[in-house]
């Protein structure tokens, strides 16, 4: 099934779920805790929320093995 990059993204619970998930990837170091899990938007959009997890945490991962090389 081809996905719709015009459908990504187009209702609020989704850029929400995604940045709850983001939030906890580049700032949280255990994981998205269960009460991001638990709002309603995150609960609609589980997946947005891990996409967001996954980006935040390279993202995280990426400056950190940035400074390290510059220090």
């Amino acid at each position: 099934m081809p996905i719709k990059i015009s459908e990504c993204f187009s209702s609020y619970e989704e850029v929400h779920a995604f940045v709850h998930g983001f939030y906890a990837g580049f700032v949280e170091w255990r994981g998205i805790d269960s009460e991001t899990m638990r709002l309603e938007e995150v609960q609609k959009e589980p997946h947005y929320a891990k996409a967001g997890y996954i980006v935040g945490t390279l993202l995280r991962v990426a400056i950190i093995v940035l400074l390290a090389r510059f220090l």
